[in-house]
């Protein structure tokens, strides 16, 4: 569960930004990234938009707080400040292009308006990054398909963040554990304080209800910049048709391991998120493992074999081709079999598995 949020990191855009702006094996401290972006934003200039998006970074504060939340997602790493596991997977999409070598300048809108694959990209992260608050509030939502942010905020607030909070609490570290355990003793007396106060604008008034903006409001334009919901007026959200058909899939994944989490969900939303999608064929994976294999390589290290069937799969889909990290094992394993002299894994050092020789060509296969 992603426990530091701030009520201004709202656009999922520039979170591709701030991986390109990163580097992959030189530390950039995270002060120094937030100028970067922040100047980057500022040079191009605010969205010619009819109506202004909540969440733009107008100040060095919003960049900051955009970088801290993009090493909650693992777009960085925060101890190493350098990219994180989602970050490396990004850049060396092609949709990362744009903001790596683009020499014309991007607009304001382009930077906030995520493509098909960047959406299914961020989808499953952040299902897994912020499990199970996320897709609480998603099924929440999609049972409602209409309501008013401020319905949203409470019952986020009072029903699913002490409920999730009670869910992770034994899986933190021990100096996180003591935090969240005070969180969840101050979370269960959010709707009584809530009652408590006199007229509504004593409540807006607040520290509680400036802690419920941090944390609620983010969530839900996330899923707007998802296409899960939509706005539908002023303070007001509606689900989108196509997701409120398949709640019960979104049900089933709180049953789901997070390590297959992922792969439930590329697997059933794939082909609603990403349009006119075909199945990938054994050849098609095999061609695109060479390939992702060349993208993670060039600095000659060895690479993660989890990393390198992600990035496939995302390759794939910016190809219109579906498949699933399950399915891109199987044919990588099967490639194996067929060149062990050209292909060579081993245990890496934290008990990964790892390529350290993939020396094979479209042609071999």
């Amino acid at each position: 569960m992603i426990l530091e949020t701030h009520g201004d990191v709202c656009r999922l855009g520039y979170m591709r930004l701030i991986a390109c702006l990163a580097e992959e094996d030189t530390p950039k401290s995270f002060d120094f990234l937030a100028s970067n972006l922040y100047d980057f934003i500022r040079n191009i200039g605010p969205p010619q938009l009819p109506i202004k998006p909540i969440g733009i970074i107008t100040r060095p504060v919003n960049a900051r707080n955009y970088v801290s939340v993009a090493a909650e997602m693992n777009i960085l790493d925060r101890k190493t400040q350098t990219l994180g596991d989602i970050g490396r997977i990004y850049v060396r999409l092609n949709s990362a292009t744009k903001f790596l070598h683009e020499s014309k300048q991007i607009t304001h809108e382009e930077l906030l308006t995520l493509n098909p694959v960047e959406k299914m990209l961020f989808f499953t992260t952040l299902i897994s990054a912020d499990f199970p608050f996320l897709l609480n509030t998603i099924i929440w939502a999609l049972e409602r398909e209409e309501f008013t942010r401020m319905e949203a905020m409470n019952y986020m607030m009072e029903e699913l963040y002490p409920s999730a909070l009670k869910s992770i609490v034994t899986k933190v570290d021990a100096k996180k554990r003591s935090m969240v355990e005070k969180e969840i003793a101050e979370a269960e007396k959010f709707k009584m304080k809530r009652l408590s106060l006199e007229n509504k604008s004593e409540w807006i008034k607040s520290s509680q209800y400036a802690k419920y903006r941090h944390i609620a409001p983010p969530r839900l334009e996330w899923l707007v910049d998802l296409g899960i919901l939509k706005r539908s007026g002023r303070g007001k959200y509606s689900a989108e048709e196509s997701f409120v058909k398949c709640k019960e899939l979104f049900e089933g994944y709180l049953k789901v391991s997070l390590k297959r989490i992922e792969e439930e969900v590329i697997k059933d939303l794939a082909p609603l998120m990403v349009p006119g999608l075909t199945k990938a064929s054994r050849l098609d994976v095999a061609s695109m493992l060479i390939e992702a294999y060349g993208r993670f390589t060039s600095k000659g290290n060895a690479v993660n074999l989890n990393m390198l069937e992600r990035l496939c799969v995302f390759l794939l889909l910016e190809r219109k081709l579906f498949s699933t990290p399950s399915m891109v094992h199987d044919v990588f394993n099967n490639l194996a079999i067929r060149f062990p002299d050209k292909m060579f894994v081993q245990r890496g050092k934290t008990g990964s598995v790892e390529v350290a020789m993939m020396n094979i060509s479209p042609t071999d296969i």
